[in-house]
């Protein structure tokens, strides 16, 4: 297909050539191959200009074919169809170079079709007219005048040829022919005219003036009209009568000494396609600036009626002449409504109108733009008289001397909403509404710096409601919502305007009361009362989803003078009392007392170190042996000991509830099996605890943990330690709570040959339900009840049982805590056949405990 357009597209450059060439030699001026105007050239450059080089043949046959058509010999036909191809090539590479714009739209264009046209065409005449000079077609005499003729024409035909083609469309073609009856019109007045003259003036100066005076006006309105296709078709037509003039003796342009007349047609020709281009291109121009002038101001209208702000604009003396859809849209008035209407009877308040008044009448009168270009918020009026407010941005033009202000204007009342929202949320508890932390401790410091300045006394009152984790747990945190909605009204009720409720997180309350007293023991008894009443208050019943609910409270006081502590220090010790109330057993209150602050302060410092206990290899196992009832060792529990430097060893009762408060029982309980694991594999390779078990205790905490089974196999995997010899020992509270996971988790467990004790036992509410579902191997009777059998009969009973019970369920029973051989031989008279206690061994590090298994105890092999 595209081959089929290239080959279509050469035949019809040669016939176009072939056609115009022939037309243009039927009025030849010297010889028969040469003519006042070549119209050939300017469709040979045409067609290299968009065809590219690959049209040179068809330029170059056409050209044979004209010359050879008016009787030139073959060789001069083809040497001057070579000079016809040359001077279009050198045309076309000029103007590629210079960069020609083939909408012929620029000023520039035109300057460089005239220079290429003259310089390409230079190599087409010299050669044409020395191969006519050496074939003895052209005199000597006449070489200077046939070559300016033919350079001459060549050029013109270019001028006159080119720029119609390149402006020839069917756009083009479908304008003129919209206005075809006026077009010809025009054209053919401007052709009569022109032949009335040469027919009307005996003289060759006064037909050029006529020329010149009555077809050059004729010319620049077709070109202002009709484009550069109207005006250059009717100066082609205007130029070829003059040719046709000239060519029979007739015209202005003939003369004696056809040097001059040649130059003065050609430079007519020139002058009038010029004109007509130059005049097409400023009225393009012109069309162009107008439709951009017509595009900017409607994509400005565009702009300005989709602008989200509201733009209005008033004159000099404060009318309306702007007012855009998003104005009509924020303010509710249509522009109609409000064209010519003064702004402050429109959209300002009327409190607002005289400041608005002066200070436009200020502009008008002085120019100070000192308010212009500035940010600021006002108040604006709806069309219903409404106010709400606006953020304004203020801007001024000159209009011809008289200045003209434009506002920018927004609705920012969702902002203005937003901005409470917001400064709600950071400075007011959602739940409650209650002052959030933040803005407590503002307040906070406010009162420290007024009291210190008054030296008045203040006071923290920090409430903790007790048993409220209870509530979330059995009855829902939406119920707990409830609860703690009703304390914070009850509270606030109970408060005089200058103080201070905040919410600081849970169930926690802190209350600031100011300006108790100069006096520290009436300002102690004024908060004492507050303190009571807030208790009474708090205990009153509360409904809660329709349920009664009663609940009490925990108060903790301390009192500020702005001078001797910091406020964290303050609400440090408010929280310490709170905690001295609880510890009385809750529903109190309590001011702060130092001792007990020296208490969390050792407890903060317990975490602290007990973080980096693991890490810094300060945590061990000791090992208590158990026995049969002939003494002989069955086993040991591992128990965990805490070693700090400095300090000495640290109960396990102190800080086994603090690593299970903190989590950190998670790491270290993971520690003690992997250790536990590690000594039965150790002790595998001796003769004397090759068979002895291994009892470790195991948190609730690390037990409910999802990949507990994991770790515990994952472990064992590890140490290649016999899981038969392990036996891990759980609490009442672990084993029922959550039954049915536990017994999962234990069934697991059983089956890789781990076994499991039940310690503690007969200190909670056990259920001899699970007892037999789940796979225990022992019970472990707790010491409380070992430690008074031989004086107390209840516990006596008690302790047979439990043996009684467990033998019913064949499961094994062990005693702990046996310290006396009184309570050795009872246990034993009583079926009890294993041991644990002080009467056999302390616990004691790994070394001590492997000197105890091979020198002193009696190895025996367990069942």
């Amino acid at each position: 297909m595209r081959q089929l357009h290239f080959f279509t597209g050469l035949a019809l450059t040669i016939l176009a050539y072939f056609i115009s060439g022939k037309l243009g030699l039927m009025l030849p001026y010297v010889g028969t191959n040469i003519t006042l105007i070549w119209l050939p050239t300017g469709i040979a450059v045409y067609a290299l200009l968009k065809g590219g080089l690959k049209y040179w043949p068809a330029i170059f046959i056409g050209a044979f074919l004209v010359n050879l058509s008016v009787g030139s010999t073959l060789i001069i036909a083809l040497l001057i169809a070579v000079g016809n191809t040359l001077g279009p090539i050198a045309t076309y590479y000029l103007l590629s170079k210079l960069g020609l714009s083939l909408s012929l739209n620029r000023m520039q264009d035109v300057l460089m079709l005239v220079c290429a046209s003259a310089l390409g065409m230079i190599i087409s005449a010299s050669n044409g007219i020395a191969h006519l000079f050496y074939s003895g077609v052209i005199l000597k005499e006449n070489l200077s005048l046939s070559w300016i003729i033919w350079w001459a024409g060549d050029t013109v035909g270019v001028l006159m040829v080119l720029p119609l083609l390149l402006a020839l469309s069917k756009k083009e073609i479908q304008n003129l022919w919209k206005v075809r009856v006026k077009f010809l019109s025009l054209s053919l007045t401007a052709l009569l005219i022109e032949v009335i003259v040469f027919a009307i003036s005996p003289s060759a100066s006064g037909q050029f003036l006529l020329l010149s005076f009555v077809l050059l006006p004729i010319v620049v309105f077709i070109s202002m009209r009709f484009g550069i296709v109207g005006s250059g078709a009717v100066v082609l037509g205007l130029s070829l009568v003059v040719v046709i003039a000239t060519v029979n003796g007739v015209g202005p342009f003939y003369q004696t000494d056809m040097h001059h007349g040649i130059i003065s047609l050609w430079v007519f020709m020139c002058v009038l396609m010029l004109i007509a281009m130059i005049i097409s291109i400023m009225q393009s121009e012109r069309l162009v600036f107008e439709e951009a002038l017509v595009n900017s101001e409607t994509r400005l209208r565009a702009v300005i009626n989709g602008a989200l702000d509201a733009i209005v604009t008033i004159n000099a003396s404060g009318e309306i002449i702007e007012f855009n859809a998003a104005a009509e849209r924020i303010f509710g008035y249509q522009f109609d409504e409000v064209r010519g209407k003064l702004l402050s009877e429109v959209i300002i308040p009327p409190s607002l109108r005289d400041s608005h008044h002066k200070g436009h009448q200020h502009f008008i009168t002085t120019g100070d733009k000192r308010i212009f270009d500035k940010r600021v918020e006002l108040v604006g009026m709806r069309s219903d008289g409404s106010e709400f407010p606006v953020e304004l941005i203020l801007t001024s033009v000159d209009d011809g001397g008289s200045p003209l202000v434009t506002g920018f204007m927004r609705d920012i009342t969702a902002n203005k909403k937003a901005e409470e929202e917001i400064n709600k949320l950071a400075f007011f508890e959602p739940l409650t509404g209650l002052p959030n932390r933040r803005l407590f401790l503002d307040r906070l410091s406010q009162a420290f710096a007024h009291a210190a300045r008054e030296q008045n006394y203040g006071a923290i009152l920090f409430i903790d409601l007790d048993h409220f984790k209870s509530i979330n747990d059995t009855r829902g945190h939406d119920v707990g919502d409830q609860l703690l909605i009703q304390v914070a009204d009850r509270i606030k009720r109970q408060l005089r305007a200058e103080d201070t409720v905040s919410r600081l997180g849970g169930d926690e309350f802190v209350i600031l009361l100011q300006n108790l007293n100069s006096d520290l023991d009436n300002a102690q008894l004024y908060a004492h009362e507050v303190a009571e009443k807030l208790l009474q208050t708090i205990a009153m019943p509360y409904s809660l989803s329709g349920i009664p609910h009663h609940n009490t409270s925990s108060i903790g006081v301390c009192l500020f003078d702005g001078h001797e502590v910091s406020q964290d220090e303050l609400l440090k010790r408010a929280d310490v009392a709170m905690y001295q109330a609880k510890d009385k057993g809750r529903n109190t209150l309590s001011f702060y007392d130092p001792n007990m602050q020296q208490a969390v302060e050792r407890k903060v410092k317990l975490h602290t170190d007990l973080r980096n206990a693991l890490e810094l290899n300060q945590l061990s196992l000791h090992y208590q042996i158990q026995v049969d009832s002939q003494r002989s060792a069955i086993g040991a529990e591992g128990l965990l000991r805490w070693n700090l430097p400095n300090v000495g060893f640290i109960s396990p009762a102190e800080f086994i509830p603090l690593a299970e408060e903190t989590g950190l029982i998670i790491p270290i309980g993971a520690w003690v099996i992997e250790t536990a694991c590690k000594q039965l594999k150790s002790w595998e390779e001796t003769q004397f605890g090759r068979d002895l078990r291994l009892a470790i205790n195991v948190s609730a905490k690390q037990f409910r943990q999802p990949n507990f089974v994991n770790e515990i196999k994952g472990i064992i995997r590890k140490t290649e330690a016999n899981p038969n010899l392990l036996k891990i020992e759980l609490t009442e509270s672990v084993v029922l709570d959550d039954a049915e996971d536990t017994a999962i988790k234990m069934h697991q467990l059983r089956a890789l040959g781990v076994r499991f004790s039940m310690d503690d036992f007969g200190t909670g509410y056990s259920s001899l339900t699970y007892l037999k579902k789940l796979p225990l191997s022992q019970i472990k009777i707790d010491q409380s009840f070992v430690r008074d059998l031989v004086i107390d009969v209840n516990d006596a009973e008690i302790v047979k049982a439990i043996i009684l019970m467990t033998q019913a369920l064949e499961l094994n029973v062990i005693a702990e805590g046996v310290e006396t051989e009184e309570q050795f031989a009872m246990l034993s008279q009583y079926g009890c056949k294993q041991f644990q206690g002080y009467l056999f061994s302390k616990p004691v590090d790994i070394n001590a405990v492997n000197a105890l298994l091979s020198n002193v105890f009696k190895i025996k092999k367990n069942i």
